[in-house]
């Protein structure tokens, strides 16, 4: 099984932060190389990767990524956003995605990376 990814929506989304000064790449990752990047759920202390289990997830979100991955429709690419820090973390969008990718054993995902020129 692979990320079914909406290209679409990676050039338009590319396009965004480009034209606001922001540098973007697309960077295909492991999903626990992506959860290693974003802050646990309950604590902004560690990682999201230190403790996976699925009670810190919402239920209706996990469903409905589950049938899409299994359905094979489109989505978008996950985000790291390093020009808007919080509590030192990236902004950040997927956490859900990748958590389905990581259950599914999927190798790859993509994320979006933005950084400062």
């Amino acid at each position: 099984m692979e990320y079914p990814l909406d290209w679409r929506d990676v050039e338009r989304k590319k396009k965004y932060y480009e034209d606001r000064g922001k540098n973007v790449e697309l960077v295909w990752m492991t999903p626990a190389e992506f959860l290693s990047k974003v802050p646990h759920i309950s604590t902004p202390l560690v990682s999201s990767l230190f403790d996976l289990r699925e009670e810190f997830f919402s239920k209706t979100s996990l469903g409905y990524i589950r049938k899409a991955f299994l359905s094979k429709m489109k989505m978008e690419p996950l985000l790291l956003d390093y020009t808007a820090l919080v509590d030192g973390w990236p902004s950040h969008e997927g956490r859900h995605r990748a958590y389905i990718a990581k259950t599914y054993n999927i190798e790859k995902i993509p994320v979006l990376v933005v950084t400062s020129p």
